[in-house]
């Protein structure tokens, strides 16, 4: 059943992550990929599904060991 941890198709996703899609009914459940500022998307039953967070993780682009290849090198100029 769907709790605090648990979000409807349409909202903004907080955290990227993976999520489980859950069906009210427990059957077919499922992983997805879901990235923080977008929406979760509508399930092709349209009812009786939620998305519940299973793993989390930053998105690449906001990583501060990954931005690029400019602060980097301006470390390793001092």
């Amino acid at each position: 059943m769907a709790g605090d941890n648990s979000y409807k198709p349409g909202e903004i996703v907080k955290v990227s992550g993976i999520y489980s899609v859950v069906h009210d009914d427990g059957k077919d459940t499922f992983e997805v990929t879901c990235v923080e500022g977008e929406h979760f998307p509508p399930t092709r039953s349209g009812k009786g599904a939620h998305f519940e967070l299973k793993y989390g993780a930053t998105h690449s682009h906001k990583h501060g060991e990954l931005k690029g290849t400019e602060a980097r090198e301006s470390n390793d100029k001092v």
